[in-house]
């Protein structure tokens, strides 16, 4: 059971540039190495607003080959799949074998806004629900690896983050839906921990990431990010770097 309030914050890691940089160009060599394999994987980074899931993207993606990867960041508050199945939309942006897809609001974020305007019914929920599990089943057996994470900040970081972009006249980032989770903390904590529950499988499991301080959480994550690829690929990314370091410098 996933209970976002009881989550442990993480021990402040302050990264360094080489660290960083290390962690990127091994998932370098783990993106050339799925490639190789033919195997497919699709990162859903979804949580809080202000919570940091755009600098942790860029974090994940500096390095990576931009032919064998694509970022899809829809409106979430915004549809285009009336008329058609609930996951018409994001199936249009499904990779090739071998590619990588980052959803940064992917179809959780949507099903969480229209969940949190109240727009859905327990029997539309529930068939969104099952699309998304028989979705992620289905996609799982061809050759595609889910991987989702949620980043979690409490209440007081989150408002901390919200006054700090006010300061700084940066508030034209925030959108209505962004300022509400702020008004609303309880009420979307309540929210969010219903779909992650209900959409967290033995195949397809959430990783909630404590986000108060986003060093330790890019450090948290791109080290959660390795060993499962390492773990799926059957590779380790650290001896081929090391291999690779003798030789040279590794290019795409």
């Amino acid at each position: 059971m996933i209970r976002l309030k009881d989550l442990i914050p993480l021990n402040k890691t302050k990264e360094s540039e080489k660290e960083l940089e290390t962690f990127q160009e091994q998932l370098f060599i783990l993106q050339k190495e799925s490639f190789e394999q033919q195997l497919s994987h699709i990162f859903i980074i979804e949580g809080w607003s202000s919570s940091g899931k755009g600098e942790l993207l860029k974090m994940l993606t500096t390095r990576l080959d931009p032919r064998k990867f694509k970022v899809h960041s829809p409106f979430v508050n915004q549809s285009v799949d009336r008329g058609f199945p609930f996951l018409w939309n994001f199936w249009q942006y499904l990779p090739r074998f071998g590619e990588s897809l980052f959803y940064l609001n992917s179809y959780y974020g949507r099903l969480i806004y229209l969940l949190s305007v109240g727009k859905l019914s327990k029997s539309e929920y529930n068939q969104r629900i099952l699309a998304i599990l028989n979705t992620e089943s289905i996609l799982t057996s061809d050759k595609v690896r889910f991987h989702k994470f949620f980043l979690h900040i409490t209440e007081s970081e989150q408002k901390k983050r919200l006054k700090q972009s006010k300061k700084e006249k940066r508030e034209w980032e925030l959108s209505v839906l962004d300022k509400d989770q702020v008004k609303h903390y309880s009420r979307y904590c309540k929210v969010f921990e219903r779909v992650l529950n209900d959409s967290n499988t033995e195949m397809s499991t959430w990783e909630i990431i404590p986000a108060d301080d986003l060093s330790s959480a890019k450090i948290h994550l791109v080290k959660k990010i390795i060993t499962r690829l390492e773990k799926e690929l059957k590779v380790d990314s650290a001896k081929e770097l090391s291999l690779l370091a003798k030789g040279g410098e590794l290019l795409p």
